[in-house]
């Protein structure tokens, strides 16, 4: 029985690998005479058993070798994680210690609601703080929902944000291991943190409480009353308050709810100046006990304090992992977000576009274009740092709903929640609409298409063309009338390509609903709704910043072919440092040095001698072979030909409108959510992401099969040496 489960009298001084870090410390505490509420835990051994019985350890392995994590981006770790999270939701913990673990269940937990915690060997360590990366479930009730729970905390092992954790702190990530903590869930009245050394003043002690379960304070949806206590002294030195008071409660069946106060409580402090002594002397004995200043969630039920977890303070942490943990979101996170964006962050890009727009740096004399040169970078940069900071954490609503349709659906494929949120008008498909209906103008007019190849445009086929022009001929790829004119040409002399099928989601969307509780199904509504929209601004907000930034480009080739006309050493397409064009424009005797590019054509010959398949991501269903077509520069657009393979670093929403044309897409960027992905299965066209080098190892020519299913990239290079 011990090979799967331990209870917490069985605990051994040598059982730490077995139970991990946060089983181990309640052990501990135990032996200090403070109140732990009752637990079990489930061993390492069994999630061993579990990985090996179902072959499970290899098909993760399969997928971490996809990419090194130190290449990938966050929408390609997601990918991973949800893939990875997928195969714990399909696959049954095998019947041995699936056994044993119910009976212990039985025994000690029948009819007791519980809350179901990681405690993975070297989770909570000096060193190595998890906190906040694996997950807790609270308020879990019956055999059944409980053993689905520590699957989940399993799978959770492999999160995008632990990945990314491991991955800097240079853990062996494809042996990592996991126990599952599952204890009784005491409901106190109320619940808190203290840090036994505060983070800005050693001498000092922290304690945070809310009214009721602790999930709020943890994860942010509550703002808790502060104490700062002096240590030595245990006199509180100040106290402050929230502007307002919630709690989090226990609902009755399963799970937790955020709930208004009652008049009685939403002006009551939660603890009172025992209570907070109290804590005080519990953080002193566990940091003397532990040598290493605690970090202890505790809660407090019939006047007595329930010790839940103990852990090293940690206060460095890694900016990037800082960030990425930044773009969870709640629910009511991402209704502000959306309205924020909706409201106001996409009418000013607008408008500042539209400002932009109306200056025109031919007519500036070098003082007042270098000027503007600078206005134009600094607004360009103040809207990516925007992009960043707030567009793309609203992408977490599709993140979120994905991860709640597979945890209620269980799909056997992870991404079938992408269908429920395809056709939502994104700006970059109404583009494409409006260019394939004027390509299918010409296509049936002869006579027009003549006048047209001849770069004459009349009746109403002009005015729905300039139209066209005036809303995205300024959003960075179709800088003139005639290059938008060529390319509806070339759409037009190829035969018209048949739509795509509109799926019937209605099917999909009512087995998403009907899969929730009751009290969920509201939510579940909310949740769609803002995925979908967050799906669309996921590629309508780069065709608003794209605006911004072809402004800004515009204004630097100005300079370019001003300075190049100075000299014939330079050429208005040579790479030139901005400090370098901006001292050429303030002196016009300056000749500016161009950036020498460091060649790696050698590298790319023996890459392309030698790689003839390569493994990516899967991000758009389908096989298809042809030629390939590699994009490094964005002009190359416009040399695709229909039925081609387009290869390229990354795919944004001003690109895609040569996807009608090609019938594959390989690109460097991975995941799921990325533009190129999105574009893919809109047009329901073969993907593949997340490949390293692929403009390199992949020429012009050559013969290559896209399986969007499996992520694979098959090459047959062209033996022409050159393929127009």
């Amino acid at each position: 029985m011990r090979d799967f489960v331990i209870s917490m009298e069985e605990i051994r001084e040598n059982d730490g690998k077995l139970i991990g870090s946060k089983a181990f410390s309640l052990h501990t505490i135990t032996g200090e005479e403070l109140k732990v509420p009752p637990f079990i835990c489930i061993t390492t051994e069994a999630y061993e058993r579990y990985l090996e019985s179902t072959s499970l350890k290899g098909r993760i392995i399969m997928e971490l070798s996809r990419k090194d994590i130190k290449d990938m981006r966050w929408e390609e770790m997601w990918d991973t994680s949800l893939r990875i999270r997928n195969m714990f939701l399909n696959t049954p913990i095998p019947e041995e210690p699936d056994r044993d673990i119910r009976e212990q269940l039985i025994k000690y937990f029948s009819d007791t609601p519980v809350v179901v915690r990681s405690s993975a060997p070297g989770e909570d360590s000096e060193k190595t703080s998890f906190a906040g990366l694996h997950e807790s479930y609270v308020n879990v009730r019956g055999i059944d929902s409980i053993m689905e729970h520590i699957r989940l905390v399993w799978a959770s092992l492999w999160s995008d944000a632990a990945l990314l954790y491991r991955d800097e702190l240079g853990l062996d990530i494809k042996h990592s291991s996991m126990a599952v903590l599952v204890q009784e869930l005491v409901a106190g009245e109320v619940s808190g943190i203290v840090f036994s050394k505060g983070p800005e003043n050693n001498n000092q002690m922290v304690i945070e409480a809310v009214h009721g379960l602790n999930k709020g304070l943890v994860d942010g949806d509550v703002e808790p009353d502060r104490w700062v206590i002096d240590r030595e002294e245990a006199s509180i030195i100040k106290h402050s308050g929230p502007s307002f008071r919630d709690k989090i409660v226990r609902l009755k069946e399963t799970g937790t709810a955020l709930e208004k106060l009652p008049e009685n409580l939403s002006d009551t402090i939660p603890l009172k100046e025992k209570d907070v002594l109290e804590i005080h002397y519990i953080a002193l004995k566990l940091e003397k006990k532990f040598g290493l200043a605690q970090d202890i969630e505790w809660t407090k039920r019939d006047d007595e304090i329930y010790v839940l977890q103990s852990r090293p303070v940690t206060i460095s942490q890694n900016r990037e992992k800082l960030w990425y943990l930044s773009l969870r979101r709640n629910i009511d996170n991402l209704h502000a977000l959306r309205k924020k964006i909706e409201d106001k962050l996409i009418p000013n890009m607008i408008g500042d576009a539209k400002a932009l727009q109306s200056v025109n740096p031919a007519l500036l004399d070098d003082n007042e274009l270098a000027g503007e040169i600078i206005r134009r970078k600094k607004l360009y940069e103040e809207w990516d740092k925007r992009y960043t900071d707030e567009f793309i954490p609203f992408a977490h609503g599709m993140r979120l709903f994905g991860q709640v349709y597979n945890d209620r659906v269980k799909p056997s494929n992870p991404y079938e929640f992408m269908d429920l949120l395809s056709g939502s008008e994104m700006l970059s498909i109404k583009r494409n609409e409006g260019i394939n209906r004027l390509a299918g103008i010409l296509r049936n007019d002869a006579s027009l298409m003549d006048k047209a190849k001849n770069g004459a445009v009349e009746g109403d086929f002009a005015g729905d063309f300039e139209k066209l022009f005036r809303d995205f001929g300024h959003s960075g790829i179709f800088r003139t009338r005639e290059n938008l004119l060529n390319h509806i040409i070339k759409l037009a002399s190829n035969p018209e390509k048949e739509k795509q099928d509109q799926k019937d989601i209605s099917e999909l969307e009512r087995s998403f609903i009907s899969a929730l509780e009751k009290e969920e199904k509201s939510f579940a509504e909310e949740l769609l709704e803002i995925a979908r929209i967050s799906y669309r601004l996921r590629d309508d907000d780069n065709i608003h910043l794209g605006r911004i930034e072809h402004q800004y480009l515009l204004s630097l080739n100005e300079a370019k072919m001003r300075i190049a006309a100075r000299s014939d050493k330079l050429d208005p397409a040579d790479d030139l440092e901005l400090e370098e064009l901006i001292k050429a424009l303030m002196d016009s005797a300056y000749i500016p040095e161009k950036k020498v590019r460091i060649s790696r054509e050698n590298v790319v010959l023996d890459q392309r001698k030698t790689v003839r398949q390569i493994q990516g991501q899967p991000a758009g269903e389908g096989l298809v072979t042809g030629r390939a077509r590699v994009i490094t520069e964005n002009e190359e657009l416009f040399n695709i030909r229909s039925g081609e393979i387009m290869v390229c670093d990354s795919i944004d929403p001003n690109m895609t409108f040569v996807v009608p044309l090609v019938s594959g897409i390989v690109e460097r960027r991975g995941g799921m959510l990325i533009h190129g992905a999105i574009i893919a299965r809109e047009y329901g066209i073969p993907c593949v992401t997340g490949i390293p080098e692929a403009t390199r190892i992949v020429a012009n020519g050559d013969e290559v099969t896209v399986d969007g299913y499996l992520g694979i990239v098959t090459i047959r290079k062209n033996e022409r040496k050159e393929y127009q």
